[in-house]
This record gives C-alpha cells, structure tokens and sequence, in this order.
C-alpha cells in the first residue's frame, strides 16, 4: 500500500470479512491510488470531477463473492459526462437526438472489458489485498487513465480519441455535439473527417442521415444514420 493510504483504511481492508465490507474497503483504497477520484458507494463507482467534467469508473462486485472463498470486484466501464454539454443539448434541441434523461449529458463511454489486461481484482486472502490494489491500480493507470486523457483536451479531440469512439454505433455524435457547444467548430470538422475515413462503411448510412436533417426526420442516437445528421445540422459539411 503506498506511503499516502490512510492507516484505518490500511486496517479496514485487511480486517473486513463479508464480501461486502471487502470491497467498499478495496474501492475505497483504490479511489486513494487513483489521483483524483473517490469513492461513490451509492453508485458503486470511482468518480473525478473537474469542473463539468465527471470522469466514472463502474464497479462491479462478484456474483459468487463468498467470505473465504472468492472476494473480487470488476471494473466494468468508463464514463465521461459533461454538466454543459448537458445543458447545451438542452438549450438546442433541434441540434442532437433524442437521449434517455439519465444519460443526458453523456460525453463518451466504454466497456472496461474491451481495453488489454485484467479487468477485476481478487482480494479474498486478507494479506494479499494491500498487493492485489496496488497492482491493479497500476494497470488502470496504463489504461484507464490514458483513457479518460484522450479526450480531456478539446484542442487534441479529433487526434486522439480512440477508434473505437468512432464506430457508426459509438461516441462520435457526442464528441463533436460537445466540440461545437464549446466553440472548437475546426476541431469538430476534423474528427468528422476522422470520422469518415475510420468508417468507410457507413458512407450510404451518412448520406441517409444527411437526408434526414433535410426532412427534418430525427435518427436514433447511436446509429451512423445519426452521424451524418448530426454533420449535417451542426454545418460540418
């Protein structure tokens, strides 16, 4: 455990026993490891706030979690969301699709699942969990955090967001909805380019939805028809 946990922390994750005070001690832990984030036990999750931004990691405890058996946890997703792009969406709703209220001010998201390495801990030996959190800290700092950086710069957006943001089905629509409500207009037209280049595919679905904006239809939100709407009302053409 680094030198900046604290000492009851230390103690409460050694000496818990029920699977379920094992893991609030370990994600608490975690949360210590991580810069910046803490631990949200009402949602089961990491959280880091800067300014608007919200940075999730979701937490996932194990289905067979048995005290001396099996105590794990699993790391389940990653979720950026956006106080203002929430509201911009709000405040212009002829410029995005429809989006269930919950996620209104969703910004990017991703299944921990699909990232390299492991993607849970196990902390069933109370000796090993000081170790086992400090070993998958260092991985989520290889992967989760680079992760969440990607796109924390609007001016490096449309280089650096990974790929799979950009499939027809994916984050896309988001990133450039928020580069537009944030005034980086070039930076929303390059990664539509990137866009486009990524997903040769979709060019027919693009061009429907560009057709869609002229009728003044409204695709589904994650769709490549969506994509091409969305350029199309945001004037990226």
């Amino acid at each position: 455990m680094t030198s900046t946990q604290p000492d009851d922390l230390i103690t409460r994750l050694i000496e818990a026993d029920k699977p379920a005070d094992v893991v609030h001690a370990g994600a608490a832990c975690l949360a210590e490891m991580l810069d910046g984030f803490r631990w949200v036990r009402s949602r089961h999750s990491l959280e880091r706030r800067e300014s608007v931004r919200r940075e999730v990691l979701q937490l996932e405890k194990g289905k067979w979690n048995r005290s001396g058996h099996l105590i794990k946890f699993t790391v389940t997703s990653l979720t950026v969301f956006d106080d203002d792009l929430g509201r911009w969406r709000r405040a212009n709703p002829e410029l995005t699709v429809h989006r269930p209220e919950s996620v209104e001010s969703i910004f990017c998201a991703s299944s921990f699942l699909d990232l390299p390495g492991q993607y849970f801990v196990v902390l069933t030996q109370p000796e090993e969990r000081p170790t086992k959190l400090e070993q998958f800290a260092a991985h989520l700092r290889d992967t989760a955090l680079p992760w969440f950086a990607s796109t924390a710069d609007p001016e490096q957006i449309a280089r650096a967001a990974p790929d799979p943001l950009l499939t027809g089905w994916g984050f896309a629509q988001d990133l450039v909805e928020f580069l537009v409500s944030t005034g980086h207009h070039p930076q929303a037209q390059a990664l539509w380019k990137r866009v486009q280049e990524h997903q040769p595919a979709h060019q027919q679905a693009f061009a429907a939805g560009r057709a869609m904006a002229g009728t003044r239809e409204r695709p589904r939100w994650h769709t490549p028809e969506a994509l091409g709407w969305n350029a199309s009302v945001l004037g990226l053409l």
